[in-house]
């Protein structure tokens, strides 16, 4: 299945004792897919006897974005229960069982459950957290023994290539687990599915927030409150999540025809929001879909795409526009009447970049508007609101995505220059539209924005100083630059990729086990062309590469060591770790993708 560098240089792992590391959705659909191919481990021998999970929280099951320790009810999912993979159980049904009280708490009609509704996070918190049950109980009926080492993180692994572990005198390849108490585990197979990790660099004294996570620091103590204005480094989801945490503790909403009005408390005459967007874009709205799981050979089949690859083994990202993205985007836009660009991709001139500037263009707003952004998704509210309501797909997106979630597979086939090129023309526009802001959040937006409690402001933002109680920012608006202050700053621009330097596990990349995410280049006099990613350049005896975010990992996730070769006892599906060869991530069908080709792996011990 993997190619990637072969492991047959390394003895197959014993697959009995198996430790995961993290609970949350990563690790969740990794026990469902090993579940659900049981027959087909126990065919193959590979089929573990026990299961250890290690959860630094107090809570199993749920993971971060989903823990009542984190997040707030009034921060909604923006994934609706027809886009989540299979657990068993739906989630829209699963809510069905819930008594009404437990529904009105988190703000959840009884008598409207619709699997095209967002909802709560705390919501799908509860859900995952029955849906692991279940699963574990499911598990342990084919004789597993799983344990839950809940509030125990790990603080190191060891790889253990000679065997003779001094935790048990083990004689054959095993993995060392310390966990933050000190005590040391042995396994025959470590899978790190750790998620989200933030670090706390957090400066309360002077109103700086590293991230908003856990929500709980960011909202008010009772009578306290937030006469002043809030900035949002970003205007993405976490950036909403933050505005209707606190804006419905200062004031409240009422209907208002298909929206929202926000009516502020008296008391708080100068409470506001101002979110920093270098693009000056909001998001592209919640939209309807044929087929709402992204698929990685929908469009395309693995034999095609390796038929691509040039004599050096390169997928271009042309080749891959030209071959596979055109026919599929053409059918797309034709089933949304869009002759216009219909007839674009029928010339071999338009690249994948003409294709993006035409839909920027038409989702920007003036850059001399203040309010041009929210102008343009009121107007885009209605389409989306008919769109949902009236079952009808905005066919280009959902195919646009499926087409990107396939390249995002097979990334590491593309040479550094497409890296590049992909990171600066791609995925800005890419995550716009994927980030696909619920209506409900839009409506809350619009009416905090109507009220005249919320900003956008366009330009690269950066931090520059903290003091005096006070943040100092610094916006860059294509060289425009000027200073803004506030009492409150939250950055919200996501997590970044874990660079090697940084991987929690240190004996890990002391010993070499695992090395920086690389890709060679097609061309090493490109190099001048790389802008500020030519810091990443390293000479290797194989020539030169580009290093990037993240550890190097093969197409099972399989962690690959300096020596090239994959490690078949460490399997790594975290996504800051692996954000490097896969650039994109779609959120929870990620997650189920990723552990359904670690289950692949272990089915298929021929790799």
């Amino acid at each position: 299945m993997s190619d990637r560098p072969n492991q047959d240089a390394t003895p197959r792992p014993d697959t009995r004792r198996l430790a995961i590391i993290g609970s949350g959705p990563s690790s969740l659909y990794l026990l469902r897919r090993t579940l659900d191919r049981w027959d087909e481990l126990t065919e193959a021998d590979a089929a573990p006897g026990s299961i250890d999970v290690f959860e630094r929280d107090a809570i199993i099951g749920c993971g971060m974005p989903y823990n009542p320790r984190t997040t707030d009810v009034h921060n909604i999912c923006n994934i609706s229960s027809e886009e989540i993979p299979d657990l068993g159980v739906t989630f829209a049904d699963w809510l069905k069982t819930c008594d009404d009280d437990r529904l009105r708490g988190w703000n959840i009609d009884p008598n409207d459950i619709r699997a095209t509704e967002t909802y709560s996070r705390l919501a799908m918190g509860d859900y995952f957290r029955d849906r692991w049950a279940d699963t574990v109980d499911g598990l342990r009926q084919r004789g597993v023994e799983v344990r839950e080492h809940a509030g125990t993180g790990v603080a190191d692994l060891i790889d253990r290539t000679e065997g003779a572990d001094d935790a048990d005198g083990s004689e054959t390849p095993s993995v060392t687990l310390v966990d933050t108490g000190g005590r040391r585990h042995t396994f025959d197979r470590v899978v790190v599915a750790t998620g989200h990790v933030f670090e706390d660099r957090d400066d309360p004294d002077n109103g700086y927030y590293a991230t908003p996570w856990p929500i709980q620091k960011l909202i008010p103590d009772d009578g306290q409150r937030y006469d002043f204005a809030i900035g949002t480094l970003g205007a993405s989801l976490s950036a909403f999540d933050v505005l209707t945490s606190l804006a419905r503790r200062h004031g409240r909403f009422e209907p208002a025809g298909e929206g929202l009005k926000f009516i502020p408390d008296e008391d708080v005459p100068n409470f506001r929001f101002v979110m920093h967007a270098a693009h000056g874009w909001l998001p592209h709205l919640q939209y309807e879909q044929r087929r709402p799981f992204r698929e990685l050979y929908r469009h395309t089949s693995l034999e095609q795409l390796r038929s691509l690859r040039v004599a050096d083994g390169f997928l271009r990202l042309d080749e891959y526009f030209d071959t596979v993205c055109r026919p599929a985007l053409r059918a797309a836009f034709q089933r949304d009447d869009r002759p216009d660009l219909v007839d674009r991709l029928k010339d071999p001139a338009f690249r994948v970049e003409d294709l993006i500037q035409i839909l920027v263009d038409e989702h920007a707003s003036d850059r001399e508007d203040a309010n041009g952004a929210f102008d343009q998704m009121k107007r885009e509210l209605p389409e989306a609101i008919h769109s949902v309501g009236e079952d009808d797909p905005i066919c280009w997106k959902e195919t646009f995505d499926d087409l990107m979630y396939a390249l995002n597979y097979h990334a590491h086939w593309m040479p550094a220059e497409d890296h590049v090129r992909f990171k600066t023309e791609v995925m800005s526009f890419l995550m716009n539209v994927i980030a696909a802001l619920p209506l409900q959040s839009a409506r809350t937006l619009l009416a905090v924005h109507d009220a005249g409690r919320l900003d956008l402001v366009r330009g690269y933002a950066n931090v520059v100083g903290r003091g005096g109680g006070e943040v100092t920012v610094e916006v860059d608006d294509d060289g425009e630059k000027s200073t803004m202050k506030y009492r409150m700053f939250v950055e919200c621009a996501g997590q970044d990729a874990t660079r090697i330097d940084d991987y929690p596990f240190t004996t890990l990349v002391e010993h070499g086990t695992v090395r920086a995410a690389r890709v060679p280049l097609a061309d090493p006099a490109s190099v001048d062309d790389f802008g500020d990613a030519k810091k990443f350049v390293r000479e290797t005896k194989d020539g030169p590469v580009m290093e990037l975010p993240g550890i190097d990992v093969d197409a099972g996730y399989r962690v690959i060591g300096g020596d090239g070769l994959a490690n078949p006892r460490l399997h790594d599906i975290a996504f800051p770790h692996a954000t490097g060869l896969r650039p994109y991530s779609y959120g929870l069908q990620a997650c189920n993708q990723n552990a359904a080709l670690v289950v692949e792996c272990w089915v298929d011990r021929s790799e």
